[in-house]
């Protein structure tokens, strides 16, 4: 038993260790998308792209942005902490699986897609406040807070409301919406560790 235990921290740490190589794929492919044969950075595709090529999607896609990589790294994430847990206490239960699951989908899921939001907002809104041509340019990669943007612009009933009116009460729901949702997914993650099972 205790050498399953020692087996499972280390294939923890291992997951661990490639989940922190695949961040430094995707930072360094912003870079240079195509590594060079024999670099470090070609080295580092090697391992990880094969796993990450498992993901990709035009599903994952919204506008430029893709949240492939986002996805496997939360799968990673979950069994890296199920591993994690097992190796400490020698179980696991189905409470310590769901809380999991849960926090990984509110970190590597809804949390990614709220900052990014509120990152686009921010844009909309500086773009809309000083009317800058080059930042009006971004507008199409913005759709991300769309949906967010068209209920606002729904409740002005009577009015058509400025762009800029919009974005930033966008802005403040998405904030909010982020802040509450963070306490809720925390207190699903605590209430699933105490199931008895």
């Amino acid at each position: 038993m205790e050498f399953i235990r020692t087996v499972a921290i280390f294939f923890s740490r291992l997951l661990e260790v490639y989940s922190f190589l695949i961040w430094i794929r995707i930072i360094l492919s912003w870079i240079r998308p195509y590594p060079r044969a024999g670099s470090f950075t070609y080295f580092i595709a090697k391992a990880v792209d094969p796993y990450l090529q498992l993901f990709r999607s035009e599903k994952a896609r919204i506008g430029m942005l893709d949240f492939s990589p986002i996805i496997a790294i939360g799968i990673l994430s979950v069994v890296q902490s199920l591993l994690s847990v097992y190796g400490y206490y020698g179980f696991l239960t189905f409470g310590m699986i769901l809380s999991s699951i849960i926090l990984a989908f509110w970190t590597y899921g809804l949390s990614v897609f709220l900052f990014f939001s509120i990152i686009l907002l921010i844009f909309r809104a500086i773009a809309s406040l000083t009317h800058n041509p080059a930042m009006y340019s971004t507008m199409n990669m913005m759709r991300l807070s769309d949906p967010i943007s068209d209920l606002v612009r729904r409740c002005f009933v009577k009015s058509i409301p400025k762009d800029s009116t919009v974005a930033i009460i966008s802005l403040v729901i998405t904030i909010a919406l982020r802040v509450v949702l963070q306490r809720v997914f925390y207190t699903l993650a605590s209430l699933a560790l105490e199931l008895p099972f």
